[in-house]
């Protein structure tokens, strides 16, 4: 493909896409033609379109790119949050912030949300049972679980979690609201949260412990700690939720596994990181350029923004054989948490809670099935992740 090729932007990033649960093919065709493109986004900018698995992995990886544009350090307080987000930091912040989360995020708290997870699932498991044979999986499951998990990890208290859970469904489009309804729901939310952290450290959970070390070196200030929650919750409610739903989808559409599941012939464990390979996303995980920087053969300029597509990378047939199926043998690292210094420190997390929520599903409800045509399944593309609203079972 000729420079000029390369450089001539694609129109509608986003692709079009008919399904749920497979990227549009036009991912597929531009992986095969060049290692780049220049894309326009659907805001009407232009940006950079890197899918082959070595080159996503080089770009997430670089020193030279980063997640905000170079000089911009946008101020954080009680009503902005979202700006102290450890996701959107560039070192030497991001560097503090992540090695004082990541101390408290051990592998024991994991171990102990796990029990917690399997008890939540299976008390979400015995209503649908007494409610069928028929239900929304998204509703009565999919969103119960990762933001009970959510608010396990952050101590939100018992008595507060129905409207903590109200206010995280408006702010990010678990349910239809209007932009004002939005606005408020955010600004609600902001505010329990930094209350919620001012409440600390008088518990066991991830919140409290991080309180507790504020004082010491890299220990995170008050403000510090409410982003960091509000990050927690961006970052592992929807994303899990999708991956749920997703991944059950998949099963439904693959009856080898889903029987090879369900006789105990394969680990639950190392299905899961095939459906977290082959999760869709809508938008790539976008980087800034913080200097030129030559990449797939084109000289990115400072401040050019670099996509770097997960979809096309986790699919890239030069790295997986058979990169559409379910495989049994173990294969390269998947790259659905991202690599590099921001690769998702909640990875760990999302891994137990889609195992121990899918394995539950299918060990206690044998016989779940889609209760209709796959159309009757309802699903936006509209954000980073590929949601669905609706998802109905019987069993």
């Amino acid at each position: 493909m000729s420079q000029d090729q390369l450089t001539t932007p694609l129109t509608g990033y986003p692709f079009a896409r008919d399904s749920v649960i497979e990227p549009s093919p036009e991912l597929a065709r531009l992986r095969a033609a060049a290692p780049i493109h220049k894309v326009t986004t659907a805001g009407g900018g232009e940006a950079w379109l890197v899918t082959r698995y070595q080159d996503v992995r080089t770009v997430l990886g670089h020193p030279a790119f980063g997640t905000q544009y170079p000089g911009v350090m946008p101020a954080v307080d009680e009503n902005n949050l979202a700006a102290g987000f450890m996701f959107l930091k560039d070192p030497p912040d991001h560097t503090r912030l992540r090695r004082s989360v990541a101390r408290a995020f051990t592998s024991r708290r994991i171990a102990n949300l796990r029990e917690r997870a399997q008890a939540i699932s299976a008390g979400l498991v015995d209503a649908m049972l007494a409610n069928g044979p028929v239900a929304d999986l998204q509703e009565v499951f999919a969103y119960p679980l990762p933001i009970a998990i959510i608010s396990e990890l952050l101590g939100v208290p018992a008595v507060d979690r129905d409207r903590f859970r109200g206010w995280a469904d408006i702010v990010l489009g678990a349910g239809v609201a209007s932009g004002g309804d939005v606005a408020t729901a955010f600004t609600d939310l902001q505010q329990f949260v930094v209350r919620l952290v001012a409440s600390k450290p008088d518990g066991d959970d991830l919140l409290s412990d991080l309180a507790r070390r504020s004082g010491e070196p890299d220990g995170l200030e008050r403000l510090e700690l409410a982003s960091m929650a509000m990050g927690l919750l961006m970052a592992g409610y929807i994303t899990t939720a999708a991956a749920i739903s997703h991944g059950l989808l998949r099963l439904f559409e693959n009856p080898p596994v889903l029987r090879g599941l369900r006789a105990g012939e394969l680990e639950i464990e190392a299905v899961v990181e095939e459906l977290l390979r082959l999760q869709d996303e809508e938008v790539g995980i976008q980087r800034i350029a913080q200097s030129d920087v030559d990449i797939c053969g084109v000289r990115i300029k400072t401040g050019e923004t670099v996509i770097a597509s997960r979809a096309g990378a986790n699919r890239d047939p030069a790295e997986f054989a058979d990169p559409d199926g379910i495989a049994s043998a173990t294969r390269s690292p998947h790259l659905a948490f991202g690599h590099g210094i921001h690769h998702c420190l909640g990875a760990a997390l999302a891994r137990m809670e889609l195992a121990v929520g899918l394995g539950t599903l299918l060990d206690r409800i044998p016989g779940l099935r889609p209760a209709g045509p796959p159309h009757e399944v309802v699903w936006r593309a509209d954000a980073m992740d590929v949601s669905i609203e609706r998802l109905p079972v019987d069993w």
